[in-house]
């Protein structure tokens, strides 16, 4: 695989059973659903642009406890991916892959679906726990 659309994103979604849907942009939905590890949906917005297949993630209800900008940089300085972004005062984890090299079908489902998918969660899960609750 060489070339990307959204349409074969979408199917890769489906083969590794991850329910999305399309929103009034084009752009790919997945929502992580809320539960006892973090309080709030996590929305991902999955862009495929040019081979580039970009992740663009926010929790709508979740507002930070602690300054968001101080939450980001520490964010990126313990991990590579996702990156927390400030934007309107609310944080968000982005990550992007281009993708116009050959890889198999089942590289770009598990290195550039679900670990990105698995990370951003992470990061929303660990974003305020201090260093003894998230040993690196």
């Amino acid at each position: 695989m060489n070339h990307i659309d959204v349409n074969i994103i979408r199917g890769l979604l489906d083969k590794a059973n991850i329910s999305s849907r399309i929103d009034e942009d084009g752009d790919i939905v997945v929502v992580q659903a809320a539960d006892a590890d973090f309080k709030h949906d996590v929305v991902i917005y999955i862009i495929v642009h040019n081979n580039r297949l970009s992740f663009a993630a926010g929790a709508p209800e979740y507002e930070p406890s602690r300054d968001p900008y101080r939450l980001a940089n520490r964010n990126n300085c313990r991990h590579s991916m996702p990156t927390a972004v400030v934007r309107a005062n609310q944080i968000r984890m982005e990550c992007s892959f281009l993708l116009d090299e050959e890889v198999s079908t089942e590289y770009v489902i598990q290195n550039c679906i679900r670990m990105p998918l698995g990370a951003i969660w992470n990061a929303f899960i660990n974003l305020e726990r201090d260093d003894e609750e998230n040993p690196l």
